[in-house]
C-alpha cells in the first residue's frame, strides 16, 4: 500500500463581522505552523479560489442561527476543491459561551445547514467555539440589532481549546492518520 502524499499547503480561511473569527483563525494557524507546514490565513472576501491549497480550514461567525453569506458564498465558489482535499470547519459565536451538549447540538445543526447543499464536502472536522462581542467593532446597525436581540456583552473565547483542536487535526490535513 503506497503511503499517502503529505500536506504541503493549508488554508486557514474565515468570515468574521466583527474580528473575533478571525483572530480564532490566526490562533489555529499559528499552531499549525508551529507543527512546521506552511500555512495562509485569509479572509473568504479576499479568496476567490481555494485551488492552491491541499488542505482548508473554514471558519465563519454564526449570527442568528445561520453561517455569514460569505462563508457560505465561499463554499459554493470552490465546491469542487473542497469536494477533493481534506476540509475542517469551524464556527464562533456567542450561543458557545455555555458550552452545553444541547448549544454545541444547536450551532452544529446551524453549521450544517449551511453546508447541507454540497453534500459531497465532508468535512474531517467540525468544532464550534465561544466568540466575543464588542460593540465597539461593530457598526451602529449591528450594536442595536445585538442589544435587542442579544443583549449580552462580553468575550469567552477558549483560545487554549482552539489551539488543541488545531494540534489535534493536524495530523489529518498533513495526511497522517
Amino acid at each position: 500500500m503506497s503511503e499517502l502524499p503529505k500536506t504541503k499547503r493549508i488554508l486557514v480561511v474565515y468570515a468574521s463581522r466583527g474580528g473575533t473569527t478571525r483572530e480564532i483563525a490566526e490562533q489555529i494557524a499559528e499552531a499549525l505552523r508551529l507543527k512546521g507546514i506552511g500555512v495562509e490565513t485569509a479572509a473568504v472576501k479576499k479568496m476567490p479560489s481555494a485551488g492552491d491549497y491541499d488542505a482548508i480550514v473554514l471558519g465563519s461567525a454564526i449570527y442568528f442561527r445561520r453561517m455569514m453569506p460569505s462563508a457560505v458564498r465561499f463554499i459554493r465558489q470552490n465546491v469542487s476543491i473542497l469536494e477533493s482535499c481534506p476540509v475542517a470547519v469551524f464556527s464562533v459565536g456567542a450561543q458557545m459561551r455555555k458550552p452545553t451538549p444541547k448549544n454545541h447540538t444547536l450551532v452544529e445543526k446551524w453549521v450544517r445547514r449551511g453546508l447541507r447543499p454540497y453534500p459531497n464536502i465532508q468535512p474531517i472536522a467540525v468544532e464550534h467555539f465561544a466568540g466575543a462581542v464588542a460593540f465597539r467593532r461593530l457598526n451602529v446597525l449591528w450594536r442595536v440589532l445585538l442589544i435587542i436581540t442579544f443583549g449580552e456583552r462580553g468575550d469567552w473565547r477558549d483560545l487554549n481549546a482552539v489551539r488543541t483542536w488545531a494540534n489535534q487535526l493536524y495530523p489529518q490535513l498533513v495526511n497522517e492518520t
